[in-house]
C-alpha cells in the first residue's frame, strides 16, 4: 500500500496493555503515593497532582484552582482521584475548607475531566468509609481491610463535632 501510512496502534508496555496518560490526585498522600507507584511501574505516564511537594508529585497546586486543574487534565485519559482533607485534618483545618476541597475541588475534577474528554474517572475515598469494621479484633495490632469486609458506618464525623459540640442523626 504505496503512499498510505498504517494507522499508528497505541503505546503498550511490558504487559502489553495500552500505555495511559494518568493523573493522581492526592499524590502526596499515602494512596495517591501508592497509585503513583503502582501505575509508574506498570509503565504508565503518570502527573502526581497535589497541594505540596513530594517525590511523586509534580505538579504542585489546589484542586479548588479550576485553572490548576484545567492545566493538569490537558491529554489525561484516565482520572484516579484520591486528593480529599480527611480525619486527620479535623483539627488543622475548617468546615469551609472540608467543603472547599472535598466537594468543591472535586466538581472541578469532574467538570474539567469531561471537557478534557478523560475515558475514566475513578473516585476513591479513605478507609474511614469502614467506620466500626476498622476497629481491630480483640489483641491484633491492626483490622485488615479487604474485598470481604463489609462496611459498619459510623456517624459522619461532622455530624459529632461540626453542629457546635452537638450531634446529629446520621443514615447509614
Amino acid at each position: 500500500m504505496q503512499g498510505r501510512e498504517r494507522p499508528r496502534l497505541p503505546a503498550r508496555n511490558a504487559r502489553n496493555t495500552r500505555i495511559m496518560r494518568v493523573l493522581v490526585t492526592g499524590s502526596g498522600g499515602h494512596l495517591g503515593e501508592a497509585l503513583v507507584r503502582a501505575l509508574t511501574a506498570m509503565q504508565h505516564e503518570v502527573t502526581g497532582a497535589d497541594i505540596r511537594s513530594s517525590p511523586y508529585t509534580s505538579d504542585v497546586g489546589s484542586i479548588v484552582d479550576r485553572q490548576f486543574v484545567k492545566r493538569c487534565m490537558q491529554g489525561t485519559q484516565v482520572v484516579f482521584h484520591a486528593a480529599a482533607l480527611h480525619k486527620p485534618h479535623v483539627g488543622t483545618h475548617s468546615r469551609r475548607e472540608f467543603v472547599d476541597v472535598n466537594i468543591t475541588g472535586t466538581l472541578n475534577l469532574l467538570e474539567e475531566a469531561t471537557t478534557a474528554g478523560v475515558s475514566a474517572f475513578v473516585f476513591t475515598s479513605s478507609t474511614s468509609v469502614f467506620g466500626d469494621a476498622l476497629v481491630p479484633p480483640q489483641a491484633a495490632p491492626a483490622a485488615r481491610i479487604g474485598e470481604e469486609v463489609t462496611a459498619i458506618p459510623k456517624k459522619h464525623l461532622w455530624c459529632h463535632q461540626g453542629n457546635g459540640g452537638g450531634s446529629l442523626p446520621a443514615v447509614p
